[in-house]
């Protein structure tokens, strides 16, 4: 169980039990800091929870007392809704991850949140479906130059292939990115269910609303890449070098968000999509290869 830890009004972070009754023993907490986890009606001092009580450090002074509710938010965009305070967030989630311990991550906030930044990416979506074309016939002509025999036939087909009306694109598009942040949720409570499966007790709200955040992040800090143009080497080249940024800013901002490490969340989303991966592809190849070879 994941506990949050306060001291004169200000997070300190969100700890294991383990790591508390250390950080008790070390100096690093004070029996009167305040402390709360799901399912508590209110903060209470370290030193009245029964399993740190005595360690390290005397009992808070009498004149400490439990509050009603856990402390305020320090992310902007739960302390108001406007374009200044969704990039705020942004910044505080890159510059000062910790702070987004803070947060109450209630799932409609966050929904709205990701909504937004899928409309600042739609302009560079859109721009880029409008300027450039159909993108079939251009992977098809980079296959086609790889000389793979086992994909020459198809890559004729898409090279041949009528292209796709631009409006049909952007209509696709705007759909697509509509249903987005849904889908993203949907993916998120994938990972709670990884997070349960190696015992991290983190709330399934808490969890998918501080993926839609890291999402909505990505989605906005990635935009401008569109207006480079399409060209398969190049997008590959590109994804490369921004992939590991990418992976630590999104694992960083996530496991603030939910007191879990951001190399245990990165094992979690390895795990779920390995998962996932044998279930959608490896699993239905090898049944349909074993139907072929059947027949």
């Amino acid at each position: 169980m994941q506990i949050h830890v306060a001291r004169n009004s200000a997070q300190l972070g969100i700890f294991s039990p383990e790591e508390i009754t250390a950080g008790l023993s070390a100096g690093r907490f004070l029996a009167s800091d305040l402390a709360w986890r799901d399912g508590m009606p209110a903060w209470t001092p370290l030193g009245d929870w029964s399993e740190f009580r005595g360690v390290g450090v005397p009992p808070p002074s009498p004149g400490v007392r439990a509050v009603d509710a856990p402390l305020a938010s320090t992310i902007p965009w739960e302390q108001g809704k406007s374009l200044g305070s969704f990039f705020a967030t942004i910044r505080l989630a890159m510059v000062n991850p910790a702070a987004l311990a803070t947060g109450r991550y209630a799932f409609g906030d966050w929904l709205v949140f990701c909504y937004v930044g899928m409309l600042i990416s739609l302009p560079f979506q859109l721009i880029n479906v409008i300027t450039f074309g159909d993108k079939n016939a251009q992977l098809g002509e980079f296959l086609r130059n790889l000389n793979i025999p086992e994909l020459n036939k198809a890559t004729e087909q898409m090279v041949r292939a009528e292209p796709t009306s631009a409006w049909l694109t952007v209509f696709g598009t705007i759909i697509g990115l509509a249903f987005a942040p849904l889908l993203y949720a949907f993916f998120a409570l994938l990972h709670w269910v990884g997070q349960r499966i190696f015992r991290y007790q983190v709330s399934v709200e808490r969890t998918v609303a501080a993926s839609l955040l890291v999402t909505a992040i990505l989605a906005v800090l990635m935009a401008p890449l569109q207006l480079i143009g399409f060209s398969f080497t190049l997008q590959m080249a590109l994804s490369t070098l921004l992939l590991i940024p990418a992976c630590v800013v999104y694992y960083r901002a996530l496991g603030a968000a939910t007191g879990i490490s951001p190399w245990a969340q990165f094992g979690v989303s390895s795990f779920v999509w390995f998962i996932l991966c044998c279930c959608c592809c490896f699993l239905p190849g090898a049944l349909l290869w074993g139907a072929v070879v059947n027949r």
